[in-house]
């Protein structure tokens, strides 16, 4: 270098080497960042789903995550959703979650070509119910795999097995995704290094296998909404590094809560509506971090563990929906982080805890449903986060403070309806209330309307039920939250007139059991459930009624009103659910559907002076449930039409003008969920039906277990529901004599009433393969030949109704094993022979036998032929003390339904001890059975 310092040159010989090293390390300017092969499966997999048909995005405008991968930019570890290995250029992360992808996937996905993945997420998009492609097992470097809320169906491959380095694997919210085979225990055999598994509603349909418990990872274990079964390993609890557990919505999932030992590091624990049982540990309270705690619909009992108030860290605990009793323990005032604490659904006693209310940060709290006593704390107002409160049906007594309560300026909801308050403090009209959107004061004492709803303008939820409050509706009333309200209820009052209505948005309106009077008052077009029966409304159904195009359930039933059914309520039927024109004065004819669509489920137009046929339309109502006609002038034949109606349960035909034979069913499989039968009080004639006997099969039982409480977590009645409205179906029975009415109707009652028709010839043998039935009642007919064998078979029999026949021959013997046989009359027929004289048979009295000449032994005072046979009269006087109560309930664990209502409706000794002795029972078990 002629002519440069030496020392510059020095230091270009330093720096140049060094330069070109740095320049031999990075890649060159003209190749990508990413690999190529990777590139291009990531353009082929985006145009995969960017293809006119695949991809729906777009047209809904949506931001598509794929949209970022150009062909023109050279580096992919840029695109979004793409993360490199920053040393080598692989692709070691792919989000595609939330990216709108529509469209099936499969095997031969270009996606599956890199396989330096570690991770995954293809959650939140719509891969088209199609099923996990088996490629994914050759994706053997993932660590995490995210396929949740992506609509796969089908069984899991078993190729998912081959990713063992799984530490995270998210298979959630797919409905229709099965783990089968694999089962769950095989993939947590393989899966060894998982610290979160998460396979919230997924079929699994199997116990927990206990090798789960060998996961030592894990942190968080979410298997909620699976249909697990069986037993729940305890083991489980005991994972040294768990954090997270969920189990909730399995309710055939049992188990018991183990002993907690100090330092477990549980943070989150959800049992929520699974089948635990037991008591809640003392050691609970060894969960230091917990944050988050719910044991909701279970079984638990025995008192809550004051050890609860040392988990101070808990912000959500959640006991609701137990069997817990005793008070609710002072220690949970230490949970000073609590937003949310429900209790309800148990059976806890004693007061409200004053030192409640220094929970100032709680937002929810309900302890409702209890048998909570003395006055809500005077300190209410100290919560001042509180947006919710519910403690609705208690045995809350003394002055409510609802000018107190009020003060809370974030209260939404307020829930009061049913408790034993003496009378109501409301607030003052210059204080600043909160404005709440739900109110519930059902059953509060009230007589009056309170005047501090007018200051109400956000409401959309107001129950008032079941007060005194008498009069008209004040005008006031009517601007109350006009533009919100979306629920009124009104009902068991004294209310005498309803004319207008202001509310453009109401849809539930129940103003039933009142006293007003008048014309129908129309409700807004708005409605979807309208209840105004047992009220004193006349006239005529208003042509109006026909302009509610959204309703769902119409009640008018017990009222006055006259008229025919306008033909142009039947537009309604591709609405209406319910139809309740009970017990008016209507006449006519039932009108012919308009529509083929027919959404009925419910059709009640007993009581009334209806004429002429059925209208042949309704076999169009597909979902129809229960029909009750009772108590017309219908003159028609059976509607054997009506047989393929799959979903029909109840069939009430009963006082009418139906005539001749029933005939043979059309198919083989006519009527098949039939549960309740009444024929009677018409003019039928020919045999029995024994053909439809034998296909009535929700009558039967069908394999050893089919249980006769097996209801499981469904409900216990027949009824209509839908979100936020539950409607009973109601129905009366007459036997003995005696007007049954059912407020309710229980799922498992299954009922036959064929008597005073002219039924003639033999009781059929068919009918003893309606195992289910507890009534029958073929009383009042032109029956002949002998009491079937066969009838021994109905073993879950409660009454049984022979009488007024023209029966010949033996009381069979064999019936004397019918253990819930109540009731029993076979008077007036031409039976001979002995009575038989075991179990249920010693507590029936003459008016059972008489008008049999030919019958001897107790009760009659005739004696048979060999005195031997015939045992001794019970002892006079004390017989419904003494007599053995073990043969009147045998099996009595199984529960009656029909014998104990008779039992309320007869005066016989046998009865009355009945009565007396189980009468605690009966309240807790048959409070939905009303009588009239």
């Amino acid at each position: 270098m002629k002519g440069m310092p030496f020392d510059l040159f020095v230091v270009l010989l330093t720096i140049i080497p060094l330069h070109f090293a740095s320049l031999e390390t990075l890649p060159s300017m003209s190749s990508t960042k990413c690999h190529e092969q990777e590139r291009s499966a990531l353009l082929e997999f985006k145009q995969s789903f960017f293809d006119a048909e695949s991809s729906v995005c777009l047209l809904y405008g949506h931001r598509h995550k794929l949209e970022s991968w150009k062909l023109e930019d050279r580096d992919c570890c840029d695109w979004e959703g793409v993360d490199c290995d920053e040393g080598m250029g692989y692709m070691i992360g792919l989000d595609l979650s939330k990216s709108y992808l529509f469209g099936s996937i499969n095997s031969k996905a270009s996606l599956f070509r890199l396989a330096h993945l570690q991770s995954l997420n293809l959650a939140w998009n719509n891969f088209n119910i199609s099923q996990i492609p088996s490629a994914i097992g050759d994706l053997v470097e993932l660590m995490s795999l995210n396929l949740s809320s992506s609509n796969f169906k089908g069984e899991i491959p078993s190729q998912v097995l081959k990713l063992t380095n799984l530490t995270s694997l998210d298979l959630s919210n797919n409905f229709g995704l099965e783990l089968r085979n694999p089962s769950m225990e095989t993939l947590v055999q393989f899966l060894t290094k998982l610290e979160h598994l998460d396979l919230h509603l997924l079929n699994v349909s199997a116990p927990v296998p206990d090798a789960v418990a060998n996961l030592s990872s894990l942190t968080s274990l979410v298997l909620r909404n699976c249909n697990l079964r069986g037993t729940l390993p305890t083991t489980i609890f005991e994972l040294p590094r768990l954090q997270l557990l969920d189990l909730s919505g399995n309710p055939k999932l049992s188990g018991h809560l183990p002993e907690f030992h100090l330092g477990s590091p549980i943070k989150s624990l959800s049992l929520r509506w699974t089948n635990f049982s037991g008591n809640i540990p003392s050691s609970i309270g060894n969960l230091t971090q917990l944050t988050m705690l719910d044991f909701r619909h279970n079984k638990l009992s025995g008192e809550i563990p004051s050890s609860l108030g040392k988990l101070v860290r808990l912000s959500y605990l959640n006991l609701g929906m137990n069997l817990l009793f005793g008070e609710i323990p002072a220690s949970l005032t230490n949970l000073t982080n609590l937003t949310s604490l429900d209790f309800h659904d148990n059976q806890l006693i004693g007061q409200i805890p004053a030192e409640i209310t220094s929970l100032t940060w709680l937002v929810y709290l309900d302890l409702s449903f209890n048998r909570l006593t003395g006055p809500i704390p005077e300190n209410i107002s100290n919560l001042k986060s509180l947006d919710y409160l519910n403690l609705q049906s208690n045995n809350l007594n003394g002055t409510l403070r609802l000018d107190v309560i009020l003060k809370l300026q974030h209260l939404n909801g307020l829930q009061l309806s049913s408790n034993e308050f003496s009378s109501i403090i409301e607030p003052g009209m210059n204080t600043s209330l909160s404005n709440l959107s739900s109110l519930g004061l059902a059953s509060s004492n009230l007589s009056e309307l309170p005047i501090f709803l007018s200051y109400q303008s956000r409401l959309q939820w107001l129950d008032l039920s079941q007060n005194r409050i008498y009069g008209p509706t004040p005008p006031w009333f009517l601007n109350v939250s006009t533009s919100q309200l979306q629920f009124l209820n009104l009902s068991r009052n004294l209310i005498t007139s309803f004319t207008a209505f202001k509310w453009l948005n109401l849809g539930t309106l129940d103003l039933q059991f009142n006293d007003i009077q008048g014309l129908i008052p129309i409700p807004p077009k708005s409605i979807t459930s309208y209840l105004v029966s047992n009220n004193k409304l006349s006239g005529e159904i208003s042509l109006e009624m026909c302009q509610l195009s959204s309703i769902g359930i119409l009640d008018l039933s017990k009222n006055k009103l006259s008229g025919v059914i306008p033909p142009c309520l039947s537009n309604l039927s591709d609405s209406l659910s319910v139809l309740n024109l009970n017990g008016n004065d209507l006449y006519g004819r039932f009108p012919q559907l308009q529509n083929d669509v027919c959404k009925l489920k419910m059709i009640d137009v007993s009581d009334n002076q209806l004429q002429g046929l059925l209208p042949r339309g309704l076999a169009n109502c597909s979902t129809l449930e229960f029909l009750n006609i009772e108590n017309n002038q219908i003159v028609d034949t059976f509607p054997s039409w009506m047989g393929l109606l799959s979903y029909l349960k109840v069939l009430i035909l009963r006082s009418n003008r139906f005539h001749g034979a029933i005939g043979e069913p059309e198919a083989h499989d006519q009527f098949p969920n039939l549960q309740i039968v009444d024929l009677s009080m018409n003019n039928f004639s020919g045999s029995l039906p024994s053909e439809y006997f034998d296909m009535w099969s929700a009558m039967k039982v069908h394999d050893a277990v089919d249980t006769y409480y097996d209801v499981g977590y469904k409900s216990s009645y027949i009824a209509f529901r839908q979100v936020g409205v539950e409607y009973d179906y109601s129905m009366t029975i007459t036997n003995k004599g005696i007007l049954m009415k059912y407020e309710r109707i229980l799922v498992y009652l299954n009922m036959i009433d064929l008597s005073s028709n002219n039924f003639t010839g033999e009781i059929p043998n068919s009918v003893g393969s309606l195992t289910k039935l507890h009534m029958l009642n073929l009383s009042n007919n032109a029956l002949t030949s002998s009491i079937p064998l066969s009838l021994a078979n109905l073993t879950k029999l409660e009454s049984l109704d022979l009488s007024s026949n023209k029966l010949l021959g033996m009381i069979p013997p064999t019936l004397a094993q019918l253990n819930f046989l109540a009731f029993f009359n076979v008077s007036d027929n031409h039976l001979a022979g002995p009575i038989p004289q075991v179990n249920q048979f010693r507590t029936f009295e003459n008016d059972s036998y008489g008008g049999n000449l030919g019958l001897c032994g107790v009760p009659l005072t005739k004696k048979c032929g060999n005195p031997v046979e015939a045992p001794p009269a019970p002892p006079s006087g004390a017989f419904a003390e003494e007599i053995d109560w073990k043969i009147i309930l045998m099996g009595f664990g199984s529960g009656l339904v029909i014998g104990v209502v008779m039992g309320l409706n007869t005066t016989s000794k046998i009865e009355r001890w009945f009565l007396r002795f189980y009468r605690g029972w009966q309240q807790r078990q048959m409070h939905h059975i009303k009588f009239v």
